[in-house]
């Protein structure tokens, strides 16, 4: 009983069917697009953000076809969302643009707060670390578990790189003298505060 109070909420493994049936395998993984493209608000912001339809028309606008006829079906749920017509290469003037209700795959509890850009531009952390081999992934689901313990564990495993970030300069040095340690751990420099995280 007491194991599985501790998965309540747990969505690991957690894989919806989306209203569009996007590869990031294909996306991310054969052409390379970097994540931060489409999830740009990763680096400046808390979230990391799920792109507008314009974000794919910065491509699609040329790319009308995909790989199979179900990959063309697809890119065309783009353009009835935003009002494209591929023939022309033109939006439709006067259609009212419909949002693509994606459903959102990585949940924490509201009592959790996480930043991307601390993570992904401070520390320099690679969105596989946390999301899986996104780049290879059909079909996104939750690859790590998203629990406190999980993200503990990474604080107290995980040095703080400090070459070429400024940010950390100054308090590195005051710390690595006071723990008598060359390499800090995210721990070491307040990582495992309940305040961090918590509201």
């Amino acid at each position: 009983g007491w194991d599985q109070l501790l998965a309540v909420g747990v969505q690991q493994g957690y894989q919806p069917e989306q209203p569009i049936a996007f590869s990031h395998k294909i996306h991310a993984g054969e052409n390379a697009v970097d994540c931060n493209y489409c999830h740009s608000g990763a680096r400046h912001s808390k979230s990391a953000g799920v792109p507008s339809a314009n974000v794919c028309m910065n491509c699609h606008t040329y790319i009308n076809e995909g790989r199979s006829e179900q990959g063309t079906q697809e890119i065309s749920k783009i353009y009835a969302a935003i009002g494209f017509d591929p023939e022309s290469r033109t939006y439709i003037e006067g259609y009212e643009q419909q949002p693509i209700e994606w459903i959102r795959i990585h949940n924490l509890p509201d009592l959790a707060y996480f930043n991307h850009s601390q993570h992904v531009s401070v520390a320099g952390v690679e969105c596989q670390e946390c999301h899986g081999p996104i780049q290879e992934m059909e079909v996104v689901e939750q690859y790590s578990p998203l629990t406190m313990g999980w993200c503990i564990n990474c604080h107290r495993e995980t040095n703080v790189k400090v070459e070429s970030n400024e940010y950390y300069a100054k308090i590195h040095e005051a710390l690595s003298k006071k723990y008598g340690v060359e390499k800090l751990t995210v721990a070491q420099m307040g990582g495992l505060e309940c305040g961090k995280c918590h509201y």
